[in-house]
């Protein structure tokens, strides 16, 4: 008979085959295996192993017990979860992490699968399937350390950041947004992004985004001003930063907002001082300028008449001379109280120099304004001045002049032709109202 063709022999050279196979899976297999008997002797220990554990097969087959790769009573913790089911079904560990001991001495993160080795229903050993996990661990280490470095900074910010998702709601605020939208800690989470913005954006937020989100001149982020609505209603201004990244797939956009209300009421205050007269706290002459120009455009717009007044103060320089400048000033200072005190609110005072004062009247003709003029004339004079206390009270008069706008005359037109009826009023006898449209014009005007 053929020694091949023997069953016998063709059934070890099968054995063979499986054996020299296990040996290269075992020798080739990316995690360490390590397996030892009920006693803790290790009789299988390969080339991963040597790896993990920076020893050498001849340095633990035979020679080295098992506990002494694990941390003092490691070994003992594996053995008793083996036997219970929180890791796998009993006598399997599944996915435990847990430390081993290298041969230096240091300790090192590892992912352990165990199972219990049986021969005729009788446990004689273990067997372990060990994964170096410290990689995963540092990374882990790292993406955490980064975590709380970026969100010492988001929380430490002293602007507000919102990020929003796909769906346009808020996926993260930092604390500075909860303080300016007055929101409580995490109540602004799942709420629709555009509901923080004042209604009148809603209608073109998407076009604001866009150009919020792209780059200027020289790559530099474009912000742009707009107001946010506080939880109580009111508006802030804000200057409005847009950022957008892709995350797992899905696009977050973050609102960088940083508070303008001080720049801005600064900058409302520098206004003020250049349209108002300190002495006065009226507005000054170029204001007066300015909205009457806009007064005239809309009077042709809308077909409605306005007045302006110009007043003198009588006799106020012998006034000056007579008590000095600081009672003086104590005239012009009443006399724009008296302004403030006896027009409309949508009427306003003006300084126009010295010692005469402009009133700006929308929608009203000038027969209309000879009303509100007169007013104020006579209760002026009736305004004790007491230069001297000892002395008996002074009376001040005003010379007051009307003109109404007429389409086609400019705005110093408009005011020369107060100042004709001013004039006109002092030439009169002072301490009176004339109206332009009243005056008798001379040939040579």
């Amino acid at each position: 008979m053929d020694p091949s063709t023997d069953p016998a022999n063709s059934f070890l050279a099968s054995l063979e085959r499986r054996s020299v196979f296990l040996e290269n899976v075992i020798s080739t297999c990316p995690e360490g295996i390590i397996a030892n008997d009920t006693r803790g002797n290790i009789f299988l220990y390969n080339k991963s192993a040597e790896g993990i554990f920076g020893y050498t097969a001849e340095e633990v087959i035979g020679k080295l017990h098992a506990k002494h790769l694990y941390p003092p009573d490691g070994a003992k913790e594996v053995r008793n979860y083996i036997h219970s089911p929180q890791y796998g079904p009993h006598g399997h560990l599944v996915d435990f992490e847990t430390e081993i001991l290298r041969k230096n001495g240091k300790k090192a993160p590892i992912r352990l699968c165990c199972s219990v080795l049986t021969e005729n229903g009788k446990e004689i050993g273990y067997i372990g399937f060990f994964t170096d996990i410290s990689a995963r661990i540092a990374l882990q280490a790292k993406f955490l350390e980064s975590e709380e470095r970026f969100r010492g900074i988001f929380e430490s910010a002293h602007d507000a950041f919102i990020s929003m998702g796909e769906d346009g709601k808020v996926v993260m605020a930092n604390r500075a947004a909860q303080i300016l939208l007055g929101y409580g800690e995490d109540s602004l989470l799942g709420v629709e992004a555009i509901r923080l913005f004042v209604p009148r954006f809603a209608d073109y937020w998407k076009e604001l985004s866009v150009y919020a989100s792209g780059l200027g001149p020289g790559n530099e982020r474009r912000n742009i001003e707009i107001q946010v609505l506080s939880k109580s209603g009111a508006e802030i201004p804000v200057q409005l930063t847009l950022a957008e990244k892709v995350v797992r797939g899905q696009r977050i956009q973050t609102a960088i907002l940083r508070n303008i209300s001080d720049r801005k009421a600064f900058e409302e205050e520098l206004r003020l001082q250049a349209i108002t007269d300190t002495l006065t706290e009226l507005y000054n002459r170029r204001h007066f300028l300015s909205l009457a120009q806009n007064e005239s455009e809309r009077a042709l717009r809308n077909r409605v008449p306005f007045s302006v007044l110009l007043m003198d103060v009588d006799r106020f320089k012998q006034y000056n001379d007579a008590f000095g400048h600081d009672e003086g000033d104590k005239v012009l200072r009443a006399l724009g109280d008296a302004i403030r005190k006896n027009f409309r609110t949508m009427d306003t005072g003006f300084r126009h120099g010295g010692e005469e004062f402009l009133v700006l009247l929308p929608e009203t003709s000038a027969k209309s304004a000879l009303i509100p003029a007169e007013r104020l004339r006579e209760r002026f004079s009736s305004i004790p001045f007491l230069p001297h206390p000892e002395e008996e009270p002074r009376k001040v008069t005003l010379s007051i002049g009307i003109a109404e706008y007429r389409p086609g005359i400019s705005i110093d037109d408009l005011v020369r032709s107060a100042d004709r009826a001013m004039y006109a009023a002092k030439n009169s006898g002072r301490n009176r109202t004339v109206i332009h449209e009243d005056l008798v014009v001379r040939p040579d005007e």
